[in-house]
């Protein structure tokens, strides 16, 4: 800074200044412009416009603070729900093992469900191979390949019943901690790889090919961000899912205190019911079985569930006291308890157990079945095929249980036979199941056989070679024939009775024919064979179907203690084929499949069908299945098989039996019935028309109309008439003078007639 005074004038001779001050700045020659005082008052319109940018400023950093502090924990909060799927952290080491578990499981049913395939498989190409079998016979080939498909089906099902008896190792399949850990960590690397990384690397590539896209993504990003930190995700570990709850292969059932019964109702409360008890408690009760009223008592479970027969499970149990229901009640709701566990009727079977096995009128032996059993366990070769003899006495071998046991049907019980009568539609084995009862008796040389065929075909013509009288079709021949057969019947019968009054009465203490007393004096059984008998019965004219009806009854009343044994098969046993009557008489009934339950209950009878029996659950699968019913009891069984071939064969066999033993009589000896020819028996009717009328001629239609009104000749007309007479010899009609008004009537004299009688004697 200068002043206008000298620079010389020494410091302390300064005089001081009493003008004005000037001031001067020095600046830099390269930044001459003026730097006004900070100090100094800016002007007031400049202040207003600094004013509302600061303020902004202020808002924007407030909001930014503000977003900030929400959006940084919901991004640490999406880094952790993140990593919490990733890892499975929602999974507890629980979950992970009963998965674990039940991939071994999973695998152990496929095994089973694969071999029941094949064995259902097999079932079926064996079953079509039986059944043209039984209409058609095998040839050699077909033979062969039944015969491998029966080992191959054998050996299935060996395998089948070996992985069902081995139970699931529950214990053997758990796993360790570090499986449980490795099932985690590969789990977890996968969702890492194969869903974060690439949704990752989608979301980079993006922001760098699309920066506008990008741009926009990161408020919405930053917003849900935002939105998740206000209102966070439950990171926890989740219960077990559904599926994976006690499953009755993962952990065993409990059981009640003595480990044999488990108890249903209010008394068990707090205990774990097996899933097959509340499930069979649910059917009866929506059957209307049980009352549904909670403090209701369910079923005890005496035994099971047991799962060792391979195919379901069987459990035994008693329907509760006090609700007036018994096990026949039961069997009657078959179908809805079936419906309801969502099974077929022919996988649920349902039994009262007997008195001889502690059982009463509320025990129930009950089977649920995996598949049809009646299919599964197939049709077995018969041992009378086979067998080089056979005790018809004790009974006859009709086929196998669901459990794959044999089963005899009963020829004779109290001490008496007991006749058989098969039925049902046909080409379901009717005449197959007959040939079993018929292969039982030829193999006892004791029996001694009539045969009836009423349809003919080939089903029973190798029998005629055994046969001591045998006939078949529906012609008049073969309607004689029948007749004949049954009056040779009736006739062996009654002279069986007078044999029997001449023996000690100490050999017949019950005036009945015994084993022993037949074998000890040559009295053979005397087993008639009827097939399709409905078209007998329906061919035959009114009048001699009553009469034929009346001898078959005769026979099933009085000819059980005499030996006779009747085994007669037909169609829909209706009323007016078959007679209720007539069907009540036999003690044991056998039925393949019938079309309704009406049906069945005339096949089979009352008492088996109130009984539970109902041959119309089979279905056009089961040939070769029969109900068999005695009395109230029945069991549906898979009937043996017995082929055509091997039917001819036991034939020959019996033959040589007879032929070895000396009791091969009547037809099959060359011994036939000795009977007048029907045209011989016209003439004794007219003779016998002649008394009747009290005179000694009558023209031919008086004697039509004579005879013709009942008897054999019912029906008959004068030209037919006319024909037997000439043929018997009577020569043609003649004029026999004034007679029925006309003068010069033509007609038969008596003399004509006898003599053509004598004729006949003369011959013999």
């Amino acid at each position: 800074m200068s002043t206008t005074h000298d620079h010389h004038t020494p410091r302390g001779d300064i005089a001081p200044y009493e003008g004005e001050y000037v001031w001067a700045e020095l600046v830099d020659d390269e930044d001459p412009g003026p730097h006004p005082d900070e100090d100094q008052e800016q002007p007031a319109d400049a202040h207003d416009r600094r004013r509302p940018a600061r303020a902004v400023g202020r808002a924007t950093v407030t909001v930014l603070r503000a977003i900030a502090g929400y959006t940084g924990p919901g991004l640490r909060h999406a880094w952790a729900a993140t990593n919490h799927w990733t890892t499975l952290g929602y999974m507890s080491d629980e979950e992970i093992r009963r998965r674990l578990v039940k991939r071994h499981l999973d695998t152990y049913l496929e095994q089973r469900e694969d071999i029941t395939a094949d064995i259902n498989r097999l079932g079926k190409k064996a079953q079509k191979i039986t059944r043209d079998a039984v209409d058609y016979g095998l040839t050699a080939e077909e033979g062969r390949r039944l015969k491998d498909i029966g080992a191959e089906l054998k050996l299935r099902r060996t395998a089948g019943q070996a992985l069902t008896l081995i139970p699931f190792d529950v214990a053997g399949a758990q796993p360790t901690g570090d499986q449980v850990r490795r099932y985690r960590s590969v789990r977890a690397l996968g969702r890492f790889v194969g869903v974060l990384l690439p949704a990752g690397a989608a979301t980079l590539a993006i922001v760098l090919t699309a920066p506008v896209t990008g741009l926009v993504a990161v408020p919405v990003l930053a917003g849900a961000a935002w939105w998740l930190g206000r209102h966070p995700l439950a990171l926890t570990q989740r219960a077990l899912p559904a599926e994976l709850v006690g499953p009755r292969e993962l952990e065993p059932l409990p059981k009640a205190a003595d480990d044999t019964t488990c108890t249903t109702g209010p008394e068990a409360e707090g205990e774990a019911l097996p899933e097959e008890v509340i499930r069979l408690n649910a059917a009866l009760t929506a059957a209307g079985l049980l009352n549904s009223a909670k403090n209701t008592k369910g079923i005890e479970v005496l035994d099971g569930p047991d799962y060792s027969v391979g195919n379901g499970y069987t459990l035994v149990a008693d329907l509760p006291k006090g609700g007036g229901k018994l096990v026949k009640d039961v069997i009657g709701k078959t179908e809805v308890i079936a419906g309801e566990l969502g099974i077929p009727p022919m996988q649920l079977i349902i039994r009262e157990v007997p008195a001889s096995e502690g059982g009463h009128g509320r025990r129930m032996h009950m089977w649920e079945a995996e598949k049809d059993p009646y299919l599964a366990v197939g049709h077995a070769t018969s041992p009378l095929a086979t067998a080089d003899s056979w005790d018809f006495w004790a009974g006859t071998p009709l086929g196998q249980t669901v459990l794959a046991q044999a089963k005899t049907i009963p020829t004779e019980f109290a001490g008496g036979f007991t006749s058989h009568f098969f039925s049902g539609i046909m080409r379901f084995g009717k005449t197959a199941a007959m040939r079993l009862d018929v292969a039982a008796g030829l193999l006892d040389p004791g029996v001694r056989l009539y045969l009836a065929n009423g349809k003919g075909g080939t089903d029973w013509q190798d029998a005629e070679a055994v046969a001591h009288r045998f006939t078949e079709g529906t012609d008049e021949a073969g309607l004689t024939a029948f007749e004949d057969l049954l009056e040779e019947l009736v006739e062996d019968m009654n002279t069986r009775y007078t044999d029997l009054k001449t023996v000690d009465v100490h050999l017949v203490p019950d005036g009945r024919l015994t084993p022993e007393l037949a074998r000890k004096h040559g009295l053979p059984v005397l087993l008639a064979v009827i097939d399709e008998l409905q078209l007998y019965l329906l061919a035959l004219p009114p009048k001699r179907r009553e009469r034929a009806l009346e001898k078959l009854k005769n026979l099933l009343r009085a000819g059980p203690a005499a030996g006779v044994f009747l085994v007669v098969g037909t169609q829909r046993p209706d009323g007016e084929e078959v007679p209720t009557g007539f069907r009540d008489l036999f003690g044991v009934r056998v039925s393949v499949r019938c079309l309704d339950s009406r049906s069945s209950r005339m096949s089979l009878g009352d008492l088996a069908s109130d009984a539970g029996a109902d041959a119309s659950v089979l279905t056009e699968d089961h040939v070769g299945v029969v109900v068999a019913a005695t009395g109230h009891r029945w069991e549906i069984l898979s009937a043996d098989f017995l082929s055509l071939p091997d039917f001819a064969k036991l034939c020959q066999r019996a033959r040589q039996m007879r032929e070895q033993a000396g009791t091969l009589t009547g037809d099959a000896a060359g011994q036939p019935r000795i009977t007048e020819p029907r045209e011989i028996r016209a003439v004794r009717a007219c003779l016998a028309a002649l008394d009747e009328m009290d005179t000694d001629r009558a023209r031919v239609e008086t004697l039509a109309e004579t005879i013709g009104d009942d008897g054999e000749f019912e029906g008959i007309d004068k030209a037919q008439l006319g024909a037997l007479l000439r043929k018997a010899g009577c020569g043609n009609a003649v004029s026999i003078g004034a007679v029925d008004d006309l003068k010069n009537a033509k007609g038969y004299k008596r003399p004509a007639l006898e003599d053509a009688l004598d004729a006949v004697n003369n011959a013999d």
